[in-house]
């Protein structure tokens, strides 16, 4: 009996063996496929595009953001999102900065901007940083163009800061964001145990991984199609360019471990729905069609939600759109700049 049961062990153990090696082997093919497909944007200079720096921009708390500019004219302020870098915007810099003063940062703890002196990650904390970066950028009104977790620091600074908006901001420009807990975008309608369970999980999960960072780090670097493949499919929508991918799969990985498990909390605890109404300038809401972390159906709650908002759903892209579809982006918020916000 004995023997026969450490056969089955055997048996089972030799099985699970065989089915994980041949998974790893599908994923590394299934990689390989993808990463080499037909890619027009092979060969473009990512994150090589320099600007004049602003030097000295601090925030409230002493933190110390990297920022720089390009071009000349009226000024388009951009904030990207979590775990990147002000390197995402690298078509907007490219054709914005032509007709355009392109004002662009990174994100505390992100890329070259530094880490809070005080420990503070909070959204509260992101839109001083704004509010720092806006009054750098100098005395005339700007417009600022948020994406994912910087369309969400976009919306507290007008939490924050009502008397800016309309004389030192006079337009928006939110992409593949949302007004609440991106969870509850992602999965509408759950029920408030629910959600208090999951908050509870999520929690207690923090606390582990903010002790852990350098064994994540470590399992990072180890992963790599593993990250390509969760990038792939969920930063992008149909058919992404294997170099975009691959570009984004890079900031992500170059962003420090203990600063992304910082900032978790304020990512899914985030809600700033109550300020929705009271914006009063034009705004534009532009997601991807296939943005599967900040769904098209959060876009529309903004939409509707923001009285003097107009909807732009970029078909066929996913969370990053604007780097997916950056022609089109642009255009699109040309076209807001000039025919609803004034601009020339």
């Amino acid at each position: 009996m004995a023997k026969s049961s450490r056969r089955s062990k055997a048996i089972w153990f030799g099985a699970a063996a065989a089915s994980l090696a041949a998974g790893v082997i599908a994923e590394r093919a299934y990689v390989k496929r993808d990463r080499s497909r037909p890619d027009p944007d092979a060969g473009e200079p990512f994150g090589t595009l320099r600007g004049e720096i602003i030097t000295n921009v601090l925030s409230s708390d002493g933190t110390k953001l990297h920022v720089e500019e390009w071009g000349s004219g009226p000024t388009i302020v951009l904030a990207h999102g979590f775990s990147l870098a002000l390197d995402l915007w690298h078509y907007q810099i490219a054709d914005l900065g032509r007709d355009y003063r392109v004002v662009a940062f990174d994100q505390r703890g992100h890329a070259r901007s530094g880490r809070p002196p005080t420990g503070d990650w909070s959204l509260e904390a992101l839109a001083h940083d704004l509010d720092a970066v806006v009054r750098a950028a100098g005395p005339e009104p700007v417009a600022i163009v948020g994406h994912s977790m910087g369309g969400m620091q976009v919306l507290q600074y007008c939490r924050q800061f009502p008397e800016a908006i309309g004389s030192r901001v006079s337009a928006l420009a939110l992409v593949d964001t949302t007004a609440a807990d991106v969870m509850g975008g992602m999965v509408p309608g759950v029920g408030r145990y629910v959600q208090a369970t999951v908050q509870g999980f999520e929690e207690a999960a923090v606390r582990a991984l903010a002790v852990n960072t350098h064994r994540i780090d470590r399992i990072r670097g180890r992963v790599g199609n593993v990250a390509y493949l969760a990038t792939r499919f969920m930063g992008f929508g149909i058919d992404p360019s294997p170099s975009k991918v691959a570009f984004v799969e890079k900031l992500l990985a170059e962003t420090p471990s203990d600063v992304v498990v910082a900032l978790l909390p304020t990512m899914s605890g985030m809600d700033v729905s109550d300020v929705l109404d009271s914006i009063d300038v034009p705004t534009l809401v532009a997601v991807g069609s296939h943005d599967r972390l900040t769904p098209a159906g959060a876009a529309r709650r903004l939409a509707e939600a923001i009285k003097d908002a107009e909807l732009y759903v970029i078909e066929g892209a996913g969370h990053s759109a604007v780097l997916e579809r950056p022609h089109e982006f642009n255009a699109a918020l040309r076209r807001f700049l000039v025919q609803r916000a004034g601009w020339k």
